[in-house]
């Protein structure tokens, strides 16, 4: 479930930035653009630099990867084309050596390179409508500087350039040379070794005078054609970026900051020029970059670049929405079981009317008892029975015929009902029909109310114990009472008596009378009293029966609310200060406002109608909780996500929940302008160069800065004018309609391998290895440091 979860708020996510791209072309690449990944160090970029580009360009679908790997590649995706290198079985001393000889000595592997690079063109050429121009292909280069398998990289680049070209009338080619300084304790010396091997090859291939010609194009019938380089740098510009920033200091963030350089580095390179274009936003230039970094140096010169961004954690916030709608549905299910009693029983036809039923299709109706005054007598004289107490009188006067008649009449047809008194299908009714499937009531009212915990509000099995009570006190009542009756001498009976002369048989009259009514009549209270316990008894059975298989259902519940709570948490375990800032209690209040909405819209048992959660049970019929959590998170995107609340601008959400606790706490309101200053300087101390230069011989350094966001809102005016007031370098927007952030790409180019700290560090390990006979260079291959 937590996989769903994540699911749920990265496409929360990717949809904010799609609908802001769909408004403007801003994110589309001009050009054709390829990728090469070199060696299996770089998998983990190839995976994540072809997520970035899927979630942040238009035209993702038309950009191609070339993988040349040797041991493991990503497969399944028709955008990736791969090949196996040779070479992987060498002994660690000639590994790069070995490689390059075994490339060179594989005729079947080069044919199936050339196979596969042919195959990249004719797909690029396929692509063709998705971009606006196909004058010119962008090919990028990207490497591990310590992958062995960068060795090939002329072979390789030029390679796949040759094809490409005669397709393509321009191929532009850019490195990007990925470091990593992180020492974890095994083989740095070794690795650093093989890092500056291929730093000192790259020096050589970015010289003015560098040349290269090599029969590297093969037909099928293996004949091979000449590819050739004219004198020129290999590379058009390098970038290395390192897990090190100019500081010294290494982040657990820096591989993906880096992947994201490469990402955004192709965009600004690349990118569609606006129709809104205005000319503070000085767009980049590549060949301006390139001369500036460049200077009068007649040695290869390098770049790197930094990157940070200011973002709304939208994650964080789809699953605080998430969650606070959830809550919102549970407090409504609860409040709805704050029911009246009598309203309760109703639902469960157990209120005093449907008793009245229940014994109307029980038990014969009362007025039948009229029918024993046409039993006949013994006697007609009232003198004869005046002395006897009441049970002597029934029995001289009718010798056991009136209990027979009440039997046949009463007893016996109770007795045959309640044996086969079956109230199941019944209860089972009330409580589906009337309760759980209704929209006003559901599964909580039925759980709260099927309840014999105590404390429980309304409690339709307490209200069973306590009409168990009142129904067995009053049988006892009654019973007690007709044995009163029973013991009464008939003369002390209250009913009318004449002592007038010849009035005795009317008082005989008047006494029969006044017995079928009072003592039959209480026998007649007493069947019914016991049917209403039979009733009661079933109810309970049947209530105590379904109460835990509801409970069952509660647990599912409680386990979603749960996972979403600490979900919601763990979102904030590495919160940041300025921008998660209040996300729980603001969107707490977020939500309240939208459920009121809905309420008001589709009334106030919405969150029962088919298009929300209409009846729990059928969601939670499987057991698992899985299924009650897609549905939550289904009409979390489509009803509570769409909600306006949720599309605000960057800054104007940002600032009002940063301000939302002022309301509970005396403490001061952040300004706009407060926040614009705390942003802006979030962006500038993270976004330092990702390489370590030794400045004291670094002699020339030229520096550009790009902001990504949209140029019209507030925030981006601010954060342009702080940077024209230094204007030390070129400061540049390129224009988004973005919603959800800025994000600041510093470019820095000038300085030369000799002037990185990683190469005069590293550089006593290539001389110790090389010393102690390792062969890290092809033979063919000239280091000019």
């Amino acid at each position: 479930m937590r996989e769903l979860l994540q699911k749920y708020a990265n496409t929360f996510s990717i949809h904010l930035e799609q609908i802001s791209l769909s408004e403007n072309e801003q994110r589309s690449v001009n050009h054709p653009v390829v990728f090469l990944f070199l060696g299996d160090l770089v998998k983990d970029a190839l995976q994540t630099i072809m997520m970035i580009n899927e979630e942040k360009w238009q035209n993702s679908s038309g950009v191609l990867y070339f993988h040349a790997y040797q041991e493991d590649t990503i497969t399944g995706d028709e955008n990736v084309l791969s090949i196996q290198l040779p070479g992987d079985n060498y002994d660690r001393k000639y590994q790069r050596k070995g490689m390059h000889e075994a490339f060179q000595q594989d005729e079947n592997k080069l044919i199936e390179l050339n196979k596969m690079f042919r195959k990249l063109s004719s797909r690029m050429a396929e692509y063709g409508k998705q971009y606006s121009s196909l004058k010119k292909v962008n090919l990028c280069v990207i490497t591990r500087i310590d992958d062995p398998a960068n060795v090939l990289i002329q072979e390789v680049t030029l390679l796949l350039k040759s094809i490409l070209l005669e397709s393509f009338r321009l191929v532009e080619v850019d490195l990007y040379g990925l470091m990593k300084e992180k020492q974890d304790g095994e083989n740095f010396a070794h690795s650093t070794s093989l890092g500056i091997s291929f730093l000192k090859e790259l020096d050589h291939y970015q010289n003015d005078a560098y040349t290269f010609e090599q029969e590297l194009q093969l037909t099928e019938d293996s004949l091979r054609l000449p590819v050739s380089h004219p004198p020129s740098p290999l590379f058009a510009m390098v970038y290395l970026l390192s897990d090190k920033n100019e500081d010294g200091l290494i982040s657990s963030d820096a591989f993906q900051q880096n992947v994201e350089m490469i990402s955004n580095l192709n965009l600004l390179k690349n990118r569609k020029m606006i129709t809104d274009y205005h000319e503070k936003m000085d767009s980049y230039h590549h060949q301006d970059f390139k001369r500036g970094m460049k200077g009068n140096s007649q040695e290869p010169v390098y770049a790197s670049a930094g990157f940070s961004k200011v973002t709304r954690p939208n994650k964080a916030i789809a699953l605080h929405a998430a969650h606070h709608f959830f809550k919102e549905f549970l407090q409504s299910m609860n409040a709805a079981s704050k029911q009246p009693r009598e309203k309760v029983l109703n639902l469960f036809e157990l209120a005093e009317a449907s008793f009245q039923k229940y014994f109307h299709e029980g038990l014969p109706p009362a007025e039948k008892l009229w029918d024993m005054n046409g039993l006949m007598g013994v006697s007609n004289s009232y003198q004869t029975v005046k002395r006897m107490s009441v049970r002597e009188a029934e029995e001289y006067l009718y010798e056991g015929g009136t209990q027979l008649f009440f039997y046949n009449n009463f007893e016996e047809p109770l007795r045959e009902h309640l044996q086969g008194l079956n109230m199941r299908a019944h209860i089972e009714r009330c409580l589906y029909e009337n309760v759980i499937d209704h929209e006003q009531y559901g599964l909580f009212c039925a759980i709260h109310w099927t309840s014999e915990k105590p404390g429980t509000d309304m409690s339709v099995l307490h209200e069973i114990d306590k009409l168990e009570r009142e129904t067995k006190n009053e049988r006892i009542d009654k019973e007690a009472r007709l044995e009163q009756y029973y013991q009464q001498v008939v003369d002390h009976c209250e009913f009318n008596k004449s002592y007038l002369p010849f009035s005795d048989k009317k008082n005989l009259t008047n006494f029969v009378r006044y017995f079928f009514e009072v003592v039959y009549g209480t026998k007649y209270e007493i069947l019914r009293l016991e049917m209403k316990q039979a009733i009661l008894k079933q109810y309970r059975a049947v209530l105590e029966e379904h109460h835990p298989i509801l409970r069952k259902k509660m647990a599912l519940i409680d386990q979603v609310g749960s996972l979403l709570k600490q979900s919601a948490e763990e979102s904030l375990y590495d919160s940041d200060d300025v921008l998660d800032k209040n996300i729980a209690e603001y969107y707490a209040g977020v939500i309240a406002q939208i459920t009121a909405k809905l309420k008001e819209k589709r009334g106030p048992h919405f969150f029962s109608d088919e298009r929300f959660f209409g009846n729990l049970l059928p969601l939670l019929e499987s057991g698992n909780p899985k299924t009650l959590l897609e549905r939550l998170l289904l009409v979390c995107n489509r009803e509570v996500l769409t909600q306006g609340e949720f599309h605000r601008s960057f800054e104007d959400e940002l600032l009002e929940r940063a301000n939302v606790m002022t309301r509970y706490e005396n403490r001061e309101i952040l300004s706009k302008e407060d926040l614009f200053k705390q942003l802006y300087l979030r962006l500038h101390e993270n976004s330092s160069i990702h390489i370590e230069v030794f400045h004291y011989t670094q002699d020339h350094r030229y520096e550009e800065k790009y902001f990504f966001g949209d140029f019209y809102s507030k925030f981006m005016k601010y954060a342009l004018e702080k940077e024209y007031e230094t204007r030390q370098y070129k400061v540049g927007c390129a224009h988004e309609k973005k919603s959800s952030g800025m994000e600041k790409l510093t470019l820095m180019g000038g300085f030369r391998l000799r002037d990185l700290m990683y190469y005069r560090n590293g550089e006593k390990y290539y001389r110790a290895y090389t010393e102690n006979g390792y062969e890290f260079h092809a033979k063919k291959v000239e280091t000019s440091v």
